[in-house]
């Protein structure tokens, strides 16, 4: 026969908090419930586990240990860590139902050291059995814990201080050795005597990606990175830098399918932001591979909850944020600002982080879920070779169907509720468990009809109003861009951003879980564009000019019509007498407009006045030569004495009888006008006052 074991992993692990000034949580309901009981009170450090139903074990701020009566747990006071590092960690010791290991960091690049707790000890209260036992002389404040491939063990990784090397250790049933497993130099230098330490190290649910964030004193960054759960290995490292100027980043943490990456920037009084970015990332800004979806002081910590949902601290505040849907990209992911009131007890920076050592080391993550389609099913474990899956999805009604032996099947429901789904893994005689509570949801009521745009063709920079009909009930409107990101939710009536390109949306109808089909609505930017192209624009009295409009669809010249061919043509002909403006307005296919004007100039005989009189009157104050304006010429005049008094290429009509900024003396004066034919024009002007 085969001994097969039941390990009874703890589900419920994580579902008591303990954090900031005397705040806390309890999961055990689903929705969080504040809690008030907690004597824990600390800026960052906080660690708590509780039992396989939810009852709290113990919990520390890394210098006191508490236990399930908030009072101080026997020998539980004067560990090594502090209240203001960013981590402190609980690890079960693999094969164990009693002892705990409790890792604690310190600021300013201090040591790691781990205490161990009994909990069996005391009456079931518990007892610190050895307590600041070392491990890393200059550490920083970054700890994970992540399980082996083999399910049972449990890595401890760390990194060390102003430098870029991470360390492990392999925590067995045989407790913490002595001596490190492995050490990686691997990305980035964490610098700074004070700063560098400080930032969360997170692992992803299936633990093959570690994310880093660093304060650093330079410049702040976060990096990524491969790890192998079966050797300990730690490679690929990327990184993102382009944070917010005198803010750097703090909390970090990965959505429950892995597939995203959220980030806080901490600053006290800085408007800090909260990142999303898609993993994997290489490296670059965190503005072209993230988005941004909220900005507020004093971001704190990133903590998935046993409800898979990302909550956020922020400094001395009496509420959490939440991320509803962390697997969603985008806006849609729903972040909300205040969303689990505390109770008159304020979040600091740090929260408790995940129990992952006592968890089934198994995450459902689902997809699809609504009534008509199907829905499937992810398994997330760092093990890839279960001896047994066996799935059931709570759904009798389906018949055979209800159950799966497939890693990551799929399953139509038989109609819309509530189903409990439970997954059963067997691996090396271990039997883990886990289930998750889905809502299956009926199709929204109604049908998208006359969906429209108030101006489907733009023809100049413009917002457009587009109008959807056809929900019934509770029904909503979802709006998405042309990469179907999402927009808002709404009655029906969208209003587009100022528009200066082509482009499309997409609007569907939902009634809060599922969404009908997206229909498309294609608006086009066709702005006119009007040019004139003239075969000269000075011309000789007699001479003909042609004029030639770019490509269009229309074609209205005007003003005169008296010298065109044609007032309707592309190309038309013309010999003005006098100096013309000749206006032309374009159509294109669209029906846009766009209009232009050409002047063209006839040259006709330059006479040249032989007096002005420059007193400032306002009346024949220069000396005004008719069309030299308009002509490439180079004008001198010169005194009585052959004195050049004044020269200027292409005179514009603009002297007034001046030398160097000084009046000239009445009298005459001669001048010689070279045109850009090489015409010599000469004679005399009489200045007056």
């Amino acid at each position: 026969m085969l001994l097969c074991i039941n390990r009874s992993f703890a589900q419920k692990s994580n579902n008591i908090w303990y954090f900031g000034e005397y705040a806390g949580l309890d999961f055990n309901q689903g929705a969080p419930v504040s809690l008030t009981n907690g004597q824990l009170s600390a800026i960052e450090a906080c660690a708590s586990v509780a039992d396989n139903n939810g009852n709290i074990l113990f919990y520390t701020d890394g210098i006191t240990v508490w236990n399930k009566q908030n009072a101080i747990m026997l020998n539980g006071s004067g560990l090594s860590g502090e209240v203001s590092a960013t981590q402190t960690l609980i690890v079960q010791k693999p094969g164990s139902d009693d002892i705990y290991y409790i890792f604690t960091t310190k600021t300013n690049n201090g040591e790691l050291d781990y205490s161990t707790v009994d909990i069996a000890k005391d009456g079931g209260l518990g007892e610190i059995t050895q307590k600041n036992q070392f491990l890393l002389t200059f550490s920083t404040e970054k700890i994970a814990a992540v399980r082996h491939a083999n399910g049972k063990d449990i890595w401890l990784i760390a990194h060390e201080a102003n430098n870029n090397t991470f360390v492990t250790w392999l925590i067995t049933a045989n407790g913490i050795p002595t001596t490190p497993s492995s050490s990686t130099s691997i990305g980035t230098l964490n610098k700074g005597d004070l700063t560098s330490g400080i930032g969360y190290l997170k692992a992803s649910p299936d633990g093959k990606t570690l994310a880093l964030a660093s304060y650093d004193e330079n410049e702040g960054f976060v990096e990524t990175f491969s790890f192998d759960t079966s050797l300990g290995y730690i490679s690929n490292a990327h990184t993102l830098r382009g944070f917010t100027s005198n803010t750097n980043p703090y909390g970090i943490e990965f959505s429950p399918d892995g597939k995203l990456l959220y980030i806080t920037e901490y600053q006290i009084s800085v408007g800090c932001k909260l990142y999303q970015v898609k993993l994997p990332f290489t490296n670059g800004q965190v503005s072209d591979k993230g988005i941004v979806l909220s900005i507020s002081a004093g971001y704190g910590a990133l903590q998935l909850a046993p409800d898979n949902k990302i909550y956020l601290s922020q400094f001395d505040q009496n509420y959490l944020h939440v991320i509803n849907s962390p697997n969603t990209e985008g806006p849609g992911c729903d972040f909300v600002a205040e969303a689990v009131y505390l109770n008159g007890k304020r979040a600091k920076l740090g929260l408790p982080p995940a129990y992952v050592t006592t968890s089934t080391g198994i995450t459902i993550n689902t997809t699809g879920i609504c009534f008509g389609g199907a829905t499937s099913f992810n398994l997330v474990s760092p093990i890839n070779n279960f001896d047994s899956i066996t799935w059931g999805f709570g759904d009798p009604a389906s018949g055979a169907d209800n159950v799966s032996d497939q890693r990551n099947p799929s399953h139509q429901f038989s109609q819309p509720g509530t189903y409990t789904v439970k997954v059963t893994t067997l691996y090396n005689g271990i039997i883990n468990t886990e289930t998750k509570q889905i809502d299956i949801f009926a199709s929204p009521d109604g049908a998208l009809h006359d969906v429209a745009a108030d101006k489907p063709i733009l023809c100049d920079d413009g917002v457009v109003n587009i109008i959807a009909h056809g929900a019934a009930g509770a029904g909503v409107y979802n709006w998405y861009d042309a990469s179907q990101n999402f927009i808002v939710a709404n009655n029906g009536i969208y209003q587009t951003p100022v528009l200066t390109a082509s482009t499309s949306f997409y609007v569907a109808i939902s009634n809060g879980g599922c969404e009908g089909e997206r229909v498309r609505i294609d608006i086009k930017y066709a702005k006119a564009t009007a040019l004139i192209t003239a075969s000269n624009t000075i011309i000789n009295q007699g001479e003909t000019v042609v004029l030639t409009a770019n490509d269009a669809k229309l074609y209205q010249w005007s003003s005169p019509t008296a010298f065109l061919t044609a007032t309707d043509t592309k190309t038309v002909m013309s010999t003005p007498a006098v100096n013309t403006t000749y206006k032309l307005v374009v159509t294109n296919a669209d029906g846009c407009t766009a209009e232009t004007a050409v002047e063209i100039i006839v040259r006709s005989d330059i006479k040249v006045p032989n007096t002005f009189t420059p007193n400032a009157d306002g009346v024949n104050d220069y000396w005004v030569i008719k069309n030299m304006d308009v002509l490439d010429n180079f004008t001198q005049v010169f005194n009585r004495n052959g004195a050049r008094v004044y020269s200027m290429k292409n005179y514009k009509n603009n002297w007034n009888g001046t030398r160097n900024g000084k009046p000239l003396p009445v009298g005459t004066y001669y001048y010689i006008i070279t045109l850009y034919d090489r015409t010599v024009l000469s004679g005399n002007v009489t200045i007056l006052r």
